[in-house]
């Protein structure tokens, strides 16, 4: 059982030309820095639009939602499906690899609308309360500023999170840290990963008995 994340940038067709090349760098630097220094596979095609394979599936919305922040932040806008499903036959270039994950995924993707993520797993019980809990997280994140997405991926990400810590990283107040991530809702944020990938590993012990 693996997880697999198939996204693309909106709107990308109006991005003028001679920035593209800029949006299509800053998503490459996004999906390395998400999945530097583990077993993720990540793969940019079709220009605007990626692929990412999650072996740990517990931990697929935590990297989806770094990966909407980490590119927020930059002024870009992404969407996601995320799906937790069997794969068939581990490659090392994803492309080639098939199976119910990257089937529910890419299918998914092209059913989003106005969401910036959307569920679905073969494991139903992991299915509804995720669904909709993360929809109540897409609205809070679609809502957030540049520099709020950007305050609550350095508080998600660094292992010394106190404010003021992030505001030295950040270069600003210690005050102004704290406003930043209160308007992000940053513990509603962290409170719905602890509880996605509690959900996720439950459901998948179930799947397992």
């Amino acid at each position: 059982m693996i997880a697999v994340i198939s996204g693309d940038v909106i709107k990308s067709q109006h991005i003028p030309k001679h920035d593209y090349d800029a949006m299509l760098y800053q998503l490459d630097q996004s999906l390395r820095a998400i999945t530097e220094g583990n077993q993720n596979q990540s793969i940019i095609y079709r220009g605007d639009a990626f692929q990412l394979q999650v072996n740990q599936p517990e931990h697929v919305c935590s990297i989806a939602i770094l990966l909407y922040l980490h590119l927020k932040a930059s002024g870009y806008e992404i969407r996601q499906s995320l799906a937790i499903g069997e794969i068939d036959n581990a490659r090392a270039d994803i492309k080639t690899a098939t199976g119910s994950a990257f089937t529910l995924s890419g299918r998914s993707l092209d059913e989003i609308h106005n969401q910036r993520f959307i569920f679905n797993s073969i494991i139903e019980p992991a299915d509804e309360g995720l669904t909709l809990n993360l929809a109540f997280a897409d609205t809070l994140l679609t809502k957030m500023t540049q520099k709020q997405a950007n305050a609550l991926y350095v508080y998600l990400t660094m292992q010394n999170n106190q404010h003021s810590e992030l505001a030295k990283h950040l270069k600003t107040s210690r005050e102004n840290v704290t406003k930043l991530l209160n308007l992000a809702h940053y513990q509603l944020i962290e409170r719905f990963l602890l509880y996605a990938e509690k959900t996720i590993i439950q459901s998948l012990a179930g799947a397992a008995q």
